[in-house]
């Protein structure tokens, strides 16, 4: 199946969700994609989730480096995403915030936490074909009614290959990625990854958004774009 020609799927969270006008910047670009395009914006949860689990006591447990999701905390994570999401969707103005429109797959070692398996496409597609942007919070559910949580990026990931989007753009505080220079790689072939990692280009936190990268392009997504908030960064075909 070709790329779904016009729709895109912008992930954005992390320290930009806690800097007002990065934030304002990325909502601005946002709206330009959507002039022609039928967007999808799948968001993080910032610091605001750590906030409200220490304000509530909840200590942060952690499996073979993974973060473990209690009862407790899952119903406190969906609160806050689910706020966060409304939030965007106000600001956007020309929005629509899809309620756990994810349907995951439950990791139950880590507790509450969901692997991405399928997005609701009937309501998505009703909110695509009224002309309106698309808001998605990573706080999701199995196929019987359990709340979840999901990583951010493994959902926009997974929406874009779930409806081979022509284009998966991830907002980051980087301007893409970067040579030994320190010098921004405008565009990386995912036959040319491999030899990037060797070479320790690619390194730490980057190496598995590059890979989930080029795992999206791999199956049917047009392109995929690591941008800073003025549209600078590396395309990744």
């Amino acid at each position: 199946m070709n790329a779904n020609k016009n729709i895109i799927v912008v992930k954005y969270g992390g320290s930009l969700m806690d800097n007002r006008s990065a934030e304002k910047k990325i909502f601005k670009d946002i709206k330009k994609f959507s002039k022609k395009n039928s967007v999808i914006v799948v968001h993080g949860g910032g610091k605001k989730i750590t906030n409200a689990l220490e304000k509530a006591n909840i200590e942060t447990r952690f499996i073979n480096g993974l973060r473990y999701t209690d009862s407790r905390t899952v119903k406190i994570v969906e609160r806050v995403l689910e706020k966060i999401q409304d939030v965007i969707a106000k600001q956007l103005k020309n929005a629509v915030a899809v309620k756990k429109a994810v349907i995951g797959k439950r990791n139950e070692m880590l507790g509450y936490v969901g692997r991405f398996v399928s997005v609701k496409l009937p309501e998505v597609k009703k909110v695509i074909d009224r002309k309106k942007i698309v808001v998605i919070s990573p706080a999701g559910k199995t196929p019987d009614g359990q709340i979840l949580n999901l990583n951010a990026d493994e959902v926009a990931s997974g929406i874009a290959i779930f409806l081979k989007a022509k284009k998966l753009v991830f907002f980051t505080d980087v301007k893409g990625v970067l040579d030994r220079n320190g010098k921004t790689i405008s565009v990386i072939k995912i036959s040319d990854i491999k030899n990037l990692m060797d070479k320790k280009i690619v390194t730490g936190g980057m190496m598995p958004k590059i890979i989930g990268c080029a795992n999206a392009v791999q199956k049917g997504v047009g392109e995929v774009d690591i941008l800073n908030i003025n549209l600078k960064g590396t395309r990744i075909i």
